[in-house]
C-alpha cells in the first residue's frame, strides 16, 4: 500500500521538523515547505492527501491560502489542518469557515495532531 502524502506548510523549521518526524513515524510520506508559494508548486506536481497549514507565514497567510485552495475544484477536497499560535475564538471560527477540517493551537500535543491526520486521511 502506498504511503499517504502530507504537505506541511510551516515557516518555523523546528516545528516543521517535529511534525514531519512524528508523521513519518506514523507511516506517512511528508513534504515540508516554508511558505505558501512553494506549497502551491508542490500541489501542482504531486498528489497530496492532507495539508497541515500555519496561518502566519511569509508572502501570504494560511487563511488566504486555504480560501483559494478550497475554491479550486482540483484541491477543494483535500483536508486542511490549521496549526497556529492564533488561539482567539474568532481566529478558530474563521479557519473553520474557510474550510479547515481541524484547527490546533500552538503549543499542541503531537499525538493530537497525529490522531487528527489519521482520522482525515
Amino acid at each position: 500500500m502506498d504511503k499517504k502524502t502530507v504537505l506541511i506548510t510551516e515557516d518555523d523549521k523546528d516545528i516543521a521538523q517535529f511534525i514531519s518526524t512524528a508523521l513519518e513515524e506514523a507511516g506517512y510520506k511528508v513534504i515540508s515547505v516554508y511558505d505558501g508559494v512553494k506549497a502551491i508548486e508542490i500541489l501542482q506536481e504531486q498528489e497530496i492527501h492532507l495539508i497541515i497549514l500555519d496561518i502566519m507565514m511569509p508572502v501570504f497567510s494560511g487563511y488566504w491560502f486555504c480560501d483559494v485552495f478550497k475554491k479550486n475544484p482540483l484541491t477543494k477536497d483535500i483536508p486542511v489542518i490549521f496549526i497556529s499560535a492564533l488561539n482567539d475564538e474568532e481566529d478558530i471560527k474563521r479557519g473553520m469557515e474557510l474550510g479547515a477540517s481541524a484547527y490546533l493551537t500552538k503549543p499542541f500535543k503531537i499525538q493530537r495532531l497525529v490522531d487528527a491526520v489519521n482520522s482525515l486521511v
